[in-house]
């Protein structure tokens, strides 16, 4: 598993959310009531990244000098914080996709021009590719679903599985959005 720890790189979902900014907005009337003041990028440093860490971290084993350690959650409290981040992963998916969002907070550029794209060609591209952003929301939804499930059945392999789930859903986004000219 690859995992990319800058927000930049991590905001694909940027992309998407720059695509409605240009395509739609919540005055179309697809989504009333509904306001995107905050970029993608924002949403996923915020919120994204911290949610899938948590249940990235929940379940492991470290070598250290002093013999293996096993992290894993133990107490009803352990298992209410991983069932709240697996919520959080699975509704902030539907933020992504609101109407009218920008990749990134406006002026800003990006802070790897080799790796990946500027905002503005992240919301191009998501304009040109809208069906596969939604595709890529849903399908981190439906990953942040099989987490949630795993928290609820106390299954600890199976949080480690769907960890590795989570990883290839936001991967696959930020290699179509967000680097996509990055060789693999």
């Amino acid at each position: 598993m690859r995992r990319i720890a800058h927000g930049w790189l991590l905001a694909p979902a940027c992309a998407a959310a720059a695509f409605w900014s240009v395509s739609g907005s919540a005055a179309d009337g697809d989504t009333p009531g509904l306001s995107a003041d905050i970029s993608v990028a924002e949403i996923m440093e915020s919120v994204v990244m911290p949610a899938a860490q948590m249940l990235w971290d929940a379940v492991g084993v470290n070598v250290t000098a002093q013999g293996l350690i096993e992290t894993k959650p133990e107490t009803d409290d352990d298992w209410a914080k991983l069932r709240g981040a697996a919520i959080t992963l699975a509704e902030i998916t539907n933020a992504l996709v609101v109407p009218g969002r920008h990749a990134a907070p406006l002026g800003t550029e990006s802070e790897n021009p080799d790796v990946e794209l500027q905002p503005a060609e992240i919301e191009a591209l998501i304009m040109q590719q809208h069906p596969s952003w939604v595709a890529h929301a849903t399908a981190l939804h439906a990953t942040a679903m099989q987490a949630l499930a795993a928290v609820d059945a106390r299954d600890t392999d199976k949080i480690t599985e769907v960890g590795g789930a989570i990883d290839e859903a936001c991967e696959g986004c930020h290699l179509q959005f967000w680097y996509p000219n990055q060789e693999q």
